[in-house]
């Protein structure tokens, strides 16, 4: 069985590098950043989510307000991140640094999106960009019945930085055990 629960680790492990965490690395790469007080304009497709990602005091404080306005001159909802986020165990994978996401927004319908940040206290300086989003959509059920929530981004997060270890340390771990068991046998 944990030789099972170690393939299920490494593929689930690579799947999430491969599929989520190396594409939001590119995108925070390839996206220019801005000083606080600019607005950059992103274009985007109809349900295509992003992520603001700040530096600075400002972002550090918490005074940064952002604000994203679709093509429908719409301001787009954001949302912030949850518990266990990018920041908290990947931010070493980030090609910035100091750039943490502080929102992601969804675009309404296709089209040129402008995104505003500014320091709400205008005292302090700082850096945005808009680029991949790795707060997730929405939550996945787990724990007994599914009544705890996790959101997706959280799960993502924690299985990219446990499912590798995990693949890796389960079969030493078992080999260990059967070359110490296999000793005493052969002493006895």
């Amino acid at each position: 069985m944990a030789f099972i629960a170690a393939a299920v680790c490494a593929v689930a492990g690579a799947l999430i590098w491969i599929l989520w965490v190396l594409p939001i690395v590119r995108s925070i790469e390839a996206a220019e950043d801005v000083p606080l007080g600019t607005t950059t304009v992103v274009d985007l497709e109809e349900g295509e989510r992003v992520g603001i990602w700040a530096s600075g005091i400002s972002a550090s404080l918490g005074t940064m307000e952002c604000r994203a306005v679709g093509p429908d001159h719409d301001v787009r909802p954001q949302r912030g991140p949850s518990a266990l986020s990018w920041d908290d165990v990947l931010w070493w994978m980030t090609p910035r640094p100091g750039f943490v996401q502080s929102s992601q927004f969804t675009a309404a319908e296709p089209g040129a999106h402008r995104v505003t940040c500014r320091d709400s206290l205008d005292t302090y300086d700082g850096r945005f960009l808009v680029a991949g989003d790795s707060i997730g959509q929405g939550s996945i059920g787990l724990g007994r019945n599914g009544g705890a929530d996790f959101a997706q981004g959280t799960l993502l997060t924690a299985g990219a930085v446990m499912c590798p270890p995990l693949a890796v340390s389960l079969p030493l771990v078992i080999l260990g055990r059967r070359l110490i068991t296999g000793a005493r046998g052969r002493r006895s």
